[in-house]
This record gives C-alpha cells, sequence and structure tokens, in this order.
C-alpha cells in the first residue's frame, strides 16, 4: 500500500485551488489613474457650498492631470472638454487631506482616483490613443559645458540647478537627478559621463535604483545674427550596452533672456522629447486583446504568489489565465493589449522579464534569488 503525507495533500490541494480560482482580472488600483495632492481654495456663501465647489474643481484638475500624463499633446484636446458630468462619473473615488474650513472658505489637499476600466473605455471610444506603461526610474546626468570646459560637479552648473529642485510626480517617465554628494563624485566624473560605456554608470545607478541612464550635455552660443543665447543639447542613453547620441534640438530664446531662462527651455523642451517617446513606444490604439502565452519558473507557491501579484498590477495586462501550477514552473495565457514590446515595458516596471525560448516565452521575476533558468537566459541576453 503507498502512504502519501499530509503535508504532500495540503499543497496539492492548494495547487488545485489556485489553479481553479479561473481568470485572475485587476485588483490593486492602478497609480497610474490616480492624481495626488491637488489644492483647492474655495470662498463661496457658506461652508457646504464650498467643499461642493471645491470637490469639482479638484476633479476637473485631476481629469486635466490625468489626460496630459497618459496622452500625447496633439491627441489631449479631443478628450479634454467633456463635461463635469462626465468627469464624475469616471471617479473611483477621492481622499481629503490637511482640510481646514470655515464658515465660508473651504481649503484642503485633495487626491482623486479614477477606475482605470472607465477611462480606457471613454478614450477608445472616441478613438483617443493612451499610454499607461510606468517607466522605471531614469537617472540623469546633467552636463554643463563653457569654454570647452564640462562641469558636473565641480564649478557652477546652472544645468545641473534647473533640474534639481524638479517635481516629475504627473510623468509616467520618472526622472532623477543625482544629489551629487561625496559617493556621486567618487562614482562619476564629468569625462567619464561623456566618454564613458554603461559600466562606468553602473555604481551610481545602483545607488538610485536605476536601470537607465541619460548624459545630456548643454552648451551656451549665440546667435550671429542678433547674438540671441542658444541653447545647443545633446543626449546620450545608456541602456544594457546600447549607446547612442542624438541632437535634440537648439533651443533659441529672447535676446534679453537670462541664462536661467535659457537652461529651464532647454530642460523643458527634454522633459518633452523624452515623455512624448515614452508614450509613443507603449501607445494603445485599440481594446483588442492578443493571448501570449508564456511558462514561469518559479521556487514553491509563495514565490509564484508573489509573480501573481505583480502581474494584477499591470494595466495592459487586462486578464491572465493560470493553466497549469507545479511546484517548479506555472503556465499562463496572458491577454494583453499593445505588442509584445509593450508587455515586456510593462513587466519590467515590475521587475519582471520576458525571454524568448526556441519553443515558447519565459517569464522571470528579476531578483537575486532566482531559478536556475531564469539566471541562464539572463545572461544569453546580454
Amino acid at each position: 500500500m503507498m502512504y502519501v503525507s499530509k503535508s504532500k495533500y495540503l499543497y496539492l490541494f492548494i495547487l488545485l485551488l489556485y489553479c481553479c480560482l479561473g481568470r485572475s482580472a485587476e485588483v490593486d488600483a492602478n497609480q497610474v489613474f490616480k492624481i495626488e495632492n491637488i489644492e483647492v481654495d474655495e470662498t463661496a456663501d457658506n461652508a457646504i457650498a464650498a467643499r461642493d465647489q471645491a470637490l469639482e474643481n479638484s476633479q476637473r484638475e485631476a481629469w486635466k492631470l490625468l489626460v496630459s500624463r497618459i496622452t500625447l499633446p496633439n491627441d489631449k484636446q479631443k478628450i479634454l472638454a467633456i463635461s463635469i458630468d462626465e468627469i464624475k462619473s469616471l471617479v473611483q473615488g477621492y481622499e481629503v487631506v490637511r482640510e481646514k474650513v470655515s464658515p465660508v472658505r473651504y481649503v484642503a489637499n485633495i487626491t482623486v482616483a479614477f477606475s482605470p476600466e472607465l477611462v480606457r473605455g471613454i478614450f477608445l471610444d472616441n478613438g483617443v490613443p493612451f499610454a499607461e506603461t510606468p517607466s522605471l526610474p531614469i537617472l540623469l546626468i546633467p552636463i554643463y559645458e563653457t569654454n570647452g570646459v564640462s562641469q558636473l560637479w565641480d564649478g557652477p552648473n546652472p544645468w545641473r540647478d534647473v533640474w534639481k529642485d524638479s517635481a516629475f510626480d504627473n510623468s509616467l517617465l520618472p526622472i532623477i537627478v543625482p544629489s551629487g554628494d561625496f559617493e556621486d563624485i567618487k562614482y562619476l566624473s564629468a569625462s567619464q559621463a561623456i566618454n564613458g560605456n554603461l559600466s562606468q554608470f553602473e555604481t551610481i545607478m545602483e545607488k538610485y535604483d536605476a536601470t537607465k541612464v541619460i548624459v545630456a550635455k548643454v552648451s551656451r552660443k549665440f546667435d550671429l545674427i542678433d547674438n540671441s543665447p542658444l541653447l545647443e543639447i545633446t543626449i546620450r542613453l545608456h541602456e544594457a550596452g546600447d549607446y547612442g547620441e542624438t541632437i535634440v534640438d537648439v533651443i533659441k530664446v529672447s535676446p534679453d533672456s537670462d541664462l536661467n531662462e535659457l537652461m529651464i527651455a532647454g530642460k523643458q523642451k527634454i522633459m518633452k522629447s523624452l515623455r512624448s517617446a515614452w508614450k509613443k513606444e507603449n501607445m494603445v490604439t485599440s481594446g483588442v486583446k492578443q493571448r501570449v502565452s508564456a511558462e514561469v519558473p518559479i521556487m514553491g507557491l509563495t514565490h509564484w504568489l508573489s509573480i501573481r501579484s505583480k502581474l494584477r498590477e499591470i494595466g495592459t495586462l487586462r486578464i491572465f489565465d493560470l493553466v497549469r501550477l507545479t511546484r517548479e514552473k506555472a503556465l499562463v495565457d496572458l491577454w494583453i493589449m499593445g505588442s509584445l514590446k509593450q508587455l515586456r515595458n510593462a513587466l519590467q516596471h515590475k521587475r519582471l522579464a520576458l525571454y524568448e525560448n526556441d519553443e515558447f516565452l519565459i517569464l522571470c521575476e528579476q531578483s537575486d534569488i532566482t531559478p536556475q533558468i531564469c539566471n541562464e537566459m539572463k545572461n544569453n541576453s546580454k
């Protein structure tokens, strides 16, 4: 007679339970569709009327910020001017903090969360493409060249100054600028940043938990005709061994503009260029879903539940079916909007990676401890 331990029966029961749960829908609130800390200050005949007006204005402002976050500038006007009643119908909830009330005045900070499903629907119904995949943080190294000398940490660097206090809360593309502390100075010099390869950035990238680094070098020149200030911008992107150089633009401002205004114009140009490029790469133009099957190597049930939780937070991953689950791997069907490249971008934000095998796709968690096949796939992809 064959005996099976109770612990094995329990494990098999749990596997069957999770295999039979069916389709996994989006569970966690998608942070992309949440607009935080909208400041309101309204006065009316009484406190209740002031509060109602503040809530309405906060939702209208949140809608403007959300549309700017996920659409391209040329597309946002198609969807921006919907009525306040339509905006309210898309709101999933709101949170009020730092509330102050007087008999006729209402002051607060309000966070508005929109329903991802309803927002996607209204965009697709109106034929407005959108992008909802956040990027991992990008580390920006600001180099200021003057009189043939490149400045990064030492000496005056007005280019770094305009980046230091910038807020990027409303963008899908978070940008980090190094603080310029002793470690930064030790890890990277201006000449290394300009001439180096990815390996020279690895230490500072690890410090700021970034997977990409952009070296943004600017030099001030003057127009030969009217002596207007010009800013020549060069961007180099370093990612996974790739190295490219792009002249973004030459910014020209009015002759009476000072150096700080010139730097701000250059920063705005770079931000617009980077954000538009990311949105175009991850744009969703149709609600049509396609199925992608993948094998997920795991190290037990707890590891699978961790990966499953991450998958549930990916917006463009509409549904995923768990086809089979064992101790060593899970087989899943992913139903996605957009392309395989867009899926890879979305997975990367959750520290997941999708590799191609001769027979099938392999989905791996990017961590220090992973199944052997994931380490092999990662090494082969370098």
